[in-house]
């Protein structure tokens, strides 16, 4: 399988189902907004922690809760099967994962029908969309999480990267 298919075929299988999940789960209430705090999917094991200060600095994201650790858990597992029982590629592989990560985010906001998440997400720090703590002006009323740009940013490099042979 050449690497733009096994790349398609990553976010088609991974970051679209995980984004319509997520959707059903969490309705107008991302990154958990909504799950029960007594819950252990609802808290975080991070809070407070350096790890967590680690994160939230590099991702600019809200601590992830029990729930992103799992979900981050049976990525990291689908890449290492994927490693393991096909592509040898380790960049194709961290291109997937970045840009899982980029189209399930962005597909949360296009495709959530239980409230107007991309008009939100646009407005940056002027809308409803608070677990995105650093925003990047597009246009003179227009904003995207700057996380956006990392993750696609590091896809693409990691892509190209991909096309070498060491």
């Amino acid at each position: 399988m050449d690497n733009y298919a096994f790349y398609a075929l990553n976010i088609l299988f991974f970051a679209l189902p995980l984004a319509l999940f997520e959707i059903n789960l969490e309705k107008a209430n991302g990154w958990g907004g909504a799950f029960p705090k007594d819950k252990w999917y609802g808290k975080s094991s991070l809070k407070n922690t350096g790890v967590a200060r680690m994160l939230t600095k590099i991702s600019r994201l809200e601590t992830p809760l029990n729930y992103h650790l799992v979900i981050m858990f049976l990525f990291l597992a689908v890449f290492v099967f994927e490693y393991l029982f096909g592509t040898k590629n380790i960049f194709l592989l961290l291109s997937c994962f970045f840009g899982v990560n980029f189209f399930a985010d962005l597909s949360w906001f296009s495709f959530n029908w239980h409230f107007d998440s991309f008009r939100q997400l646009l407005k940056g720090p002027n809308g409803a969309i608070t677990w995105h703590k650093d925003w990047v002006k597009i246009s003179s009323k227009h904003y995207l999480p700057r996380t956006y740009f990392w993750w696609l940013g590091l896809s693409i490099v990691f892509f190209i990267l991909a096309q070498w042979p060491f």
